[in-house]
């Protein structure tokens, strides 16, 4: 599982091809295409496109990596491989062909298992050659013939699948509401729903569900998913520092048991982890700076990367100042990376609001203390007031009965409800004065 290097710069690089390993077919090819399209350009890169577009029988990505090479390396260029397009068209035309005529002959005999299934497999092929729309076309045929709870499933997580890649977070999410009603213990379907709602909870920014969420996903038996355990590891790392407070790093990262297992995998991750938990801010941010050229190359990560690492640093800024009341500024610039003045900038609209001064003459961050008296006094008033609220409401209440002023339902009275003697004879003796 280990896919990171340390480069001649010192910055965390990732390995390539162990990268790129820990996935199949569609997932692999997408994945990277988004690496090379948005990295600095690499011959050795491209020809890797190159060879798994071949492998994937994408035409389209394969042109498009060729042209891309001849034109950013031209004394490592190639010339497209006209034999070979041929032969891939052709190929995909006569499975196409032979799974239509299998679907129309098993529709002369009225063979609905059959026909859900060659339309599964249509799906599944263009799917795997990138083209999602007509991937999406015989997945929704495949439901019509569906007949049971398995079948649902399948369409589901084909759904979810296709969605993904669209970057349709709304339809995943919504396919993803309709599974989790389903009643099923696989472990399998299970595990890309959790993988399906991590990555769109993290897509609508709420960091912190989308960490609970991948922390529920257990380490064992991965296959072909949309997510390897290592980028699950580095989501869920990244997530938890940018919205969890201290106590529940340690509760549901650093203590969980299922989570070890992944931070086993990565002990760069893990040491990460513990320099933000024990205050140790400085090792930490630099270390998530070495990753960060890194992260932007991930497909599902980068739109994301510039947000979670803001608001780690603002959660590491808050905690940093929580034990004191008082704060040296050229202290706290220190254990950030950063100068006094733009440490000051950043103070500004991080304290707004969360009872801190801000004193830049001494250069001292201070703690708005509050008046405990003035809060007492301010407590027991209000009680006072409720408790004459409450009295008012009681002595009218007994006038109320005792007058007779009641409005009798007719609904029988039990035995406790029943007034007494003494009550009816006051009620008369009023009414007859």
């Amino acid at each position: 599982m280990e896919a990171m290097d340390i480069d001649s710069n010192g910055a965390i690089c990732m390995d390539l091809d162990s990268y790129i390993s820990q996935y199949t077919g569609n997932c692999r090819l997408q994945r990277l295409k988004f690496y090379v399209d948005n990295s600095r350009p690499n011959s050795e890169n491209y020809r890797l496109l190159i060879q798994t577009a071949m492998e994937c029988k994408n035409i389209i990505v394969y042109t498009d990596a060729v042209d891309a090479l001849n034109n950013t390396c031209p004394s490592e260029g190639m010339s497209i491989n006209v034999e070979w397009i041929t032969q891939t068209s052709k190929y995909m035309l006569n499975k196409v062909d032979r799974l239509e005529q299998d679907i129309k002959g098993y529709q002369v005999t009225q063979d609905k298992e059959n026909i859900r299934r060659a339309n599964q497999l249509l799906g599944d092929h263009f799917h795997d050659c990138g083209d999602l729309s007509n991937a999406t076309k015989y997945y929704q045929k495949s439901r019509d013939y569906g007949s049971t709870v398995t079948h649902t499933l399948e369409f589901l997580l084909n759904f979810i699948k296709v969605n993904v890649y669209h970057f349709h977070w709304r339809s995943v999410n919504n396919y993803v509401e309709k599974a989790e009603h389903i009643d099923e213990t696989d472990p399998r379907f299970l595990r890309r729903i959790q993988l399906a709602k991590g990555l769109t909870e993290m897509s609508l920014k709420d960091y912190s569900q989308a960490a609970r969420t991948f922390l529920n996903i257990p380490c064992d038996s991965w296959n072909d998913e949309i997510i390897s355990p290592l980028s699950l590891l580095i989501y869920t790392t990244l997530c938890a520092l940018a919205s969890f407070k201290r106590k529940d790093l340690q509760r549901l990262l650093i203590d969980n048991n299922n989570f070890k297992l992944y931070l086993d995998m990565q002990p760069t991750i893990r040491n990460c982890i513990l320099s933000f938990y024990n205050r140790r801010f400085n090792i930490g941010l630099q270390s998530l700076d070495l990753l960060k050229r890194e992260l932007k190359l991930d497909l599902f990560l980068a739109p994301h990367i510039d947000d979670l690492y803001s608001f780690i640093r603002s959660e590491s800024m808050k905690q940093y100042f929580a034990p004191y009341l008082c704060c040296d500024m050229v202290k706290m610039a220190t254990a950030f990376n950063t100068t006094v003045e733009a440490l000051e900038l950043e103070l500004m609209d991080l304290v707004a609001g969360e009872g801190v001064k801000i004193d830049s003459y001494n250069k001292v961050l201070t703690a708005v203390k509050k008046c405990e008296k003035t809060q007492i006094q301010k407590d027991v008033v209000a009680l006072c007031d409720t408790l004459n609220f409450k009295t008012q409401e009681l002595i009218v209440k007994t006038a109320i009965l005792k007058a007779g002023l009641v409005v009798k339902s007719n609904v029988p009275m039990s035995a406790e409800e029943k007034p007494s003697s003494s009550q009816v004879k006051s009620s008369s003796s009023v009414s007859s004065s």
